[in-house]
């Protein structure tokens, strides 16, 4: 049984901190607890991993907000593969891989989302992407029937072909044992570099869009010298051009000032900026 609780706050379970309350909240603990739930639920459904990459409307989410328990969170290491509920953090799963001194999944290191929540966006970096790791994904359709993927040659760029399904867990491949501090320095060099490039100890999402092919996002930005542009208290970063920094503002203030930005790129740039976070809710 999963305890559904109404008229729930959500701006504390984002990272930029904004939005306004769910119809109704609950966390899944159990597989089963979320199977039996998706055969009765009348509502819709939208899935919650760490927030850190989602952008919550000031009116709220209708129907069901739901989060993964703890036996979502779940790790298990078999020879070289990380058997993962889809609960667990990706920083998380870097580490459990280091302490096996199994190499490939460095680049999660510092990427503060959840599994589920990666493998929606097909989450990357330093040229890695989950989808060069995954053996196996599990998800359940929304009226709790389950499915096993094996085939992932049509994932991309931040983007995968499965949709309307929940991710419930994944099986990932190391690229190979490795001495602990041969991983460990290559996170290092992961955590520096992020440290030096990105902005750290404000309320932001990440990646605002994703890179084009002809030039990345940030290059744009800057460009189109918005580069720490403020308004209304949102922020384009002074470190890094392609960050949305919320000093103040609310969901719909950063969303008007994100779909502003994106228009100024297109007008000056001719290029069409896809949103890397995702806007959730009623305005």
């Amino acid at each position: 049984m999963i305890l559904m609780t109404p008229n729930y706050p959500l701006a504390k379970h984002t990272w930029l901190g904004v939005g306004g309350n769910a119809d109704f909240f609950g966390v899944a603990d159990t597989l089963n607890n979320l199977k039996e739930f998706l055969k009765t639920n009348k509502y819709p459904i939208t899935l919650l991993g760490a927030g850190s990459n989602v952008l919550i409307r000031d009116g709220g989410i209708q129907g069901v907000v739901l989060k993964l328990g703890k036996d979502f969170q779940k790790i298990e290491v078999k020879d070289d593969i990380l058997v993962c509920g889809a609960g667990a953090r990706l920083s998380e799963i870097s580490k459990v891989a280091l302490r096996n001194n199994l190499s490939g999944f460095e680049f999660m290191s510092d990427i503060p989302g959840t599994l589920g929540g990666g493998l929606f966006s097909n989450a990357g970096a330093f040229g890695r992407a989950l989808s060069d790791c995954l053996v196996q994904v599990s998800a359940l359709s929304f009226d709790g029937m389950e499915k096993v993927y094996t085939d992932f040659s049509n994932w991309g760029y931040r983007y995968n072909p499965i949709q309307n399904m929940i991710f419930t867990g994944a099986n990932l491949k190391a690229l190979k044992k490795e001495k602990k501090e041969q991983i460990q320095s290559v996170m290092d060099d992961y955590h520096a570099r992020r440290k030096a490039t990105q902005p750290q100890g404000v309320r932001t999402a990440g990646s605002t869009f994703k890179n084009p092919t002809e030039k990345s996002a940030g290059f744009l930005l800057e460009k189109c010298g918005l580069k720490g542009y403020k308004e209304n208290g949102a922020e384009m970063s002074s470190v890094h051009a392609n960050f949305l920094v919320n000093r103040g503002a609310s969901g719909n203030q950063l969303e008007d000032f994100v779909l502003w930005v994106q228009q100024q790129v297109f007008a000056k740039q001719g290029v069409h900026l896809e949103m890397e976070i995702q806007c959730l809710g009623r305005r």
